[in-house]
């Protein structure tokens, strides 16, 4: 997970997935997600390989409102990565059970960790994925 960092205007020091807003010359929004993995971690990713966990809409008294696409992706062996220091302060390697007792995590993607950690394996989770998103319970 990468940690945002603290000038940010929403979510300052919040751990969070690598993500962003379609730029103009994303074909779809799993070129979205490829090239906002890129630009904050430094790693080139298969756009399809990507599946879809959660779609969701943030809240608005957390700001803006957006229409939120959460992708799973399933990493054989190891990932290196070399971090934006523009766009992310520092990351960590956790398991999701972890995460969601150890690090600051916003609502949306608490919930989306907390989905994930619902699965015993990755194996697990992608077999539950063939059949659609996991959008989980609201957790309010």
């Amino acid at each position: 997970m990468s940690r945002r960092p603290a000038h940010f205007r929403y979510f300052p020091g919040a751990y969070v997935f690598p993500g962003g807003r379609a730029d103009r010359g994303d074909t779809d929004l799993k070129a979205t997600a490829c090239r906002e993995v890129k630009e904050e971690i430094g790693v080139d990713i298969d756009p399809g390989r990507l599946v879809l966990l959660r779609e969701t809409h943030t809240a608005a008294h957390a700001g803006p409102v957006y229409h939120l696409f959460i992708f799973a992706y399933h990493v054989d062996g190891e990932m290196n990565t070399s971090i934006n220091p523009e766009e992310v302060d520092g990351e960590m390697w956790i398991a999701s059970r972890d995460a969601l007792t150890q690090l600051d995590l916003p609502y949306q993607i608490m919930v989306a960790v907390q989905s994930v950690s619902r699965f015993g394996s990755v194996v697990e989770l992608f077999e539950a994925l063939r059949s659609g998103a996991v959008d989980g319970e609201y957790l309010f």
